[in-house]
């Protein structure tokens, strides 16, 4: 599993307003494969969670997320 600190997802994550779930869920994706898997750019992890997001239908594919209420 691969580990990034901490500055890593304060440079990729830290712009405009994303959920946590959304920053937990890219966290995981990139965890679960070895660094020379992924991309490391700076934009490349909320790319690639917009993508996901807008192919599931919560999320426009340009930073703006419409996730459901989670229940308490």
């Amino acid at each position: 599993m691969a580990q990034y600190s901490e500055d890593y997802w304060n440079d990729r994550l830290s712009g405009g307003n994303v959920p946590e779930q959304v920053k937990r869920a890219i966290k995981r994706v990139y965890g679960a494969y070895p660094k020379e898997c992924l991309p490391q750019g700076v934009c490349d992890p909320m790319y690639i969670m917009n993508v996901i997001c807008l192919e599931l239908g919560i999320g426009d594919g340009q930073g703006n997320f419409n996730l459901p209420e989670r229940e308490a």
